[in-house]
């Protein structure tokens, strides 16, 4: 019996060319990122595309051929094709991939949540007075769980409410209320999922990090190891000179508290034995130290002394300042 040959479908040029031409995108630039676009209203999409154009390309190609032009281009760039999945976009920029998520993020707008959805978090109504006028709004509010009443002449919602836990299915009358009373607990927008660049890929929650943060907590780490450097004496370019000027001023005070008569400090070594002389000179001879009022004490036992005595006190003074400086 003759064996069955069985022929596969040949695949069509122009998914050929496409994909050709992808790989070819990929291989030059230097960052290379999946997006997810679930739920995003054509009107949306395009005007994102028109905000975001300076800083990236958005390409919206089929899944197959995006799995196609990544598997065919390098090594480290294949395992991006794990992302290509639901509704998804090849994104190519020149902008690294941390700037790039936050800059997806802040272009992301609230939107009402559709009937059927899953909750993306707690949706909670909070007590307090409505912006409504008394009338049906009430019964609404009520048939869709939300405790309200009417109380001087406004709509007021009595206690704090739990429309949807996160992961529950938005039934259609708290899709409506919360479309009433304006709160759009969705956002809608490029949900980044994986970037590529250098040679890495980093999947969408390596990326959610608060670089401000990081850059703060960076500068003060920097600002201590350079204080740490400087105090034990590390030498590098940067501590250099102010390891020497610590080193200066503590050799000068060294040389004031020491007196040691290095030439160019003499006068400032002069000048503290002088100032250090006058406030012995003061307590030796009885008389208060410079800038201070003589005790009362002292004075009335130095009152009655004969002129003479005093002149010896001075004397022995002298020489006892003598023997002190040489």
């Amino acid at each position: 019996m003759a064996g069955e040959v069985h022929r596969t479908a040949s695949v069509p040029e122009w998914k050929k060319r496409e994909v050709a031409e992808l790989i070819e995108k990929i291989g030059k630039s230097r960052v290379v990122a999946i997006v997810g676009m679930r739920e995003i209203p054509a009107s949306d999409l395009q005007q994102m595309k028109g905000e975001l154009r300076s800083s990236l390309e958005i390409k919206m190609v089929r899944n197959s051929i995006a799995k196609r032009a990544i598997e065919g281009s390098s090594t480290e760039v294949r395992p991006l094709a794990d992302y290509v999945e639901d509704q998804s976009a090849l994104v190519f920029s020149n902008v690294n991939p941390f700037k790039l998520y936050k800059m997806l993020e802040s272009a992301k707008r609230p939107m009402p949540i559709k009937a059927g959805a899953r909750a993306p978090h707690e949706i909670v109504i909070d007590a307090g007075e409505t912006s409504f006028s008394p009338g049906p709004m009430v019964g609404k509010l009520q048939a869709a769980g939300i405790p309200a009443a009417i109380k001087g002449g406004k709509v007021v919602i009595n206690a704090r409410t739990v429309l949807a836990k996160e992961g529950e299915v938005v039934s259609a009358k708290t899709a409506d209320i919360l479309k009433t009373l304006e709160i759009f607990p969705k956002n809608i927008g490029l949900d980044l999922k994986a970037a590529y660049e250098g040679g890495l890929v980093f999947p969408a929650k390596d990326l959610a990090v608060d670089v401000d943060a990081m850059v703060s907590n960076m500068a003060t780490v920097a600002a201590k190891a350079f204080s740490f450097a400087v105090e034990v004496g590390y030498v590098t370019p940067d501590t250099i000179s102010p390891i020497l000027q610590k080193a200066q001023a503590r050799a000068r005070a060294l040389v004031m508290e020491a007196a040691i008569p290095e030439p160019g400090m003499i006068d400032l070594v002069l000048m503290k034995a002088a100032a250090n002389a006058q406030a012995i000179n003061g307590v030796v001879s009885g008389g208060a130290a410079p800038g201070a009022a003589a005790a009362p004490s002292a004075a009335s036992a130095e009152e009655g002394k004969p002129a003479e005595e005093e002149k010896k006190d001075e004397e022995i003074g002298v020489e006892g300042l003598s023997a002190l400086f040489g």
